[in-house]
């Protein structure tokens, strides 16, 4: 293998362990291509009639969950599930998403520096 295809290598999907109220569930998981956090960050834009943007992180967070959750015991991770778990458990679960943004930037490729504040 040449040295510039490890860029290619996927690293496959992983075990963690997710601890809501103190019980451990084990769940597998995968890391998102980096076109398919484009993809998702695109369609998580809204564009306005008066011309401001805003950015759904709903619509994100649940989104990039249905993507990476490859095996867990309540079996597929979708719409219906996601929206009827509790605070304390979405919020478990929000930590295996990556940020949407760079807490560092203080701007954004998809907005004006204007906007990001």
């Amino acid at each position: 293998m040449a040295d510039w295809e490890v860029m290619l290598k996927d690293e496959g999907p992983k075990e963690v362990i997710l601890e809501i109220k103190g019980v451990k569930i084990p769940l597998e998981i995968r890391d998102l291509s980096w076109t398919e956090k484009n993809q998702i960050l695109s369609k998580s834009f809204t564009y306005n009639s008066d011309g401001s943007i805003s950015f759904d992180f709903d619509k994100y967070n649940k989104a990039v969950l249905r993507k990476i959750i490859v095996k867990a015991p309540w079996g597929k991770t979708d719409e219906v599930f996601l929206a009827s778990l509790p605070r304390a458990s979405g919020e478990a679960l929000e930590k295996l998403v990556p940020k949407a943004f760079d807490d560092s930037a203080k701007t954004s490729d998809f907005l004006p520096s204007a906007v990001v504040k």
